[in-house]
């Protein structure tokens, strides 16, 4: 028996960070409009869509590499179909939280390895890692990219919930605080 697997609670932590985090995604994508998914309001930077695309390449990134032992974020498209299309933005994150959800504490305990392109050469080095880990990884990556989209939105006049874009652990200290 793995870690995980005795440790089924501890387990279903993780899942639920991850599907909890896509869920606030898609959330705050229902509240845009279309036009809103893609505007770049100028006090912002960026628009959300953007954000919702590189988010979703990493958590599939990492479904894809779970299978195979070799997780590869940098190897992701740019652009295309869920950076212009909120609809299919949602249904894309909908098919990826239904797969997140479906990962089981065996699942947790899997070996990978991870490469990352770490210079502007792109000189590539490989890490030792578990699903496990890099759910938490991809999971704490996509709120701090929720934590620069609620601005955009707020920008756009869009009313956010408040906790939306904070780590649990920040959201624990504004508890006990």
């Amino acid at each position: 028996m793995t870690p995980w697997e005795e440790d089924e609670e501890r387990a279903a932590g993780v899942v639920g960070y991850a599907t909890a985090q896509l869920g606030h995604t898609r959330e705050l994508l229902g509240m845009l409009s279309d036009a809103q998914y893609v505007c770049r309001p100028h006090e912002a930077g960026s628009c959300v869509a953007g954000h919702v695309r590189h988010c979703v390449d990493h958590y599939t990134a990492l479904l894809a590499g779970a299978g195979g032992g070799t997780v590869d974020y940098d190897r992701r498209k740019r652009g295309g179909v869920l950076e212009t299309d909120r609809g299919a933005a949602l249904a894309r994150l909908a098919d990826v939280s239904a797969r997140v959800a479906a990962v089981t504490p065996a699942d947790l305990d899997r070996p990978v390895d991870v490469l990352s392109v770490v210079d502007a050469a792109g000189t590539v080095v490989r890490t030792r890692s578990t699903v496990g880990r890099e759910l938490l990884f991809v999971a704490h990556h996509a709120v701090h990219h929720l934590a620069v989209m609620v601005p955009v939105a707020r920008a756009l006049g869009v009313a956010v919930p408040v906790e939306f874009g904070y780590a649990p652990a920040t959201l624990a200290y504004l508890r006990r605080a």
